[in-house]
């Protein structure tokens, strides 16, 4: 990760958070004290931030790209809890440093990104005299568990993955002409011409929940996303046995 030019940086991350820095409550010397103590990094895709397991010293605030937040099993299978994206927080990582030891998940780059990391000692002192960057850390958090809540419910008690797996496959058709079911060629893709809230209307489940996993998946490099079709690559077949 390389250090971003101090102002570049620094206007970047106000134009996105300066919202949580009010002229009444922030005057401009206090600002600039606030920035000079913020890290500011490009990080590239595929970076690990945090590991689980790890001690959480910063809370990362990203003004442009997307940071991934995952648990992995030991068979190797990983579930994302959440991603952070432009003008978002890691909520998990605002407890680092009191009620949370030690980081209870990993963290990594998807795609390019800018963000500003800043420490948790700083990010106590601002959720207790701040009454903006409260309001922004709860409606972080609020946000954040109704994501979780949505994926245990995905996850414990419907597999909606698999059902979507198995309902991609069966109703796929081959680029290449041929109309067998219940497979992606090695050599071509398996076309699907379906909206999300359609397949969420077969599956039995919202389209925010399809949405996602769909997103998810794309980001694997299992299936191509466009307006009312899904391509499924060659790699989409792994995804029966997860």
């Amino acid at each position: 990760m390389q250090p971003l030019k101090g102002g570049e940086s620094k206007d970047r991350f106000l134009a996105v958070f300066g919202f949580l820095f009010p002229a009444g409550e922030w005057p401009q010397v206090k600002l600039a004290d606030l920035l000079s103590r913020v890290h500011f990094r490009e990080l590239e895709a595929g970076a690990t931030i945090l590991r689980e397991g790890q001690v959480c010293a910063s809370v990362p605030f990203v003004t442009e790209g997307s940071i991934r937040v995952f648990k992995a099993a030991e068979s190797g299978r990983e579930i994302t809890l959440y991603r952070i994206e432009k003008g978002q927080s890691c909520i998990l990582s605002v407890g680092c440093g009191s009620s949370l030891k030690t980081f209870p998940a990993s963290v990594v780059v998807e795609k390019p990104t800018s963000a500003a990391f800043i420490s948790t000692e700083i990010i106590r002192r601002l959720f207790s005299e701040s009454g903006a960057f409260r309001d922004f850390v709860l409606d972080q958090y609020s946000r954040r568990m109704a994501d979780v809540m949505e994926l245990v419910e995905e996850v414990a008690f419907r597999r909606v993955d698999q059902r979507l797996v198995q309902w991609l496959l069966e109703h796929s058709s081959s680029e290449h002409g041929s109309s067998e079911k219940g497979s992606v060629s090695s050599q071509g893709a398996g076309l699907v011409s379906a909206t999300h809230q359609e397949l969420a209307d077969h599956v039995g489940t919202s389209r925010e929940v399809v949405s996602r996993i769909l997103k998810d998946w794309e980001e694997r490099g299992a299936l191509e996303l466009s307006r009312g079709s899904i391509k499924l690559l060659p790699e989409f077949e792994k995804l029966r046995s997860n």
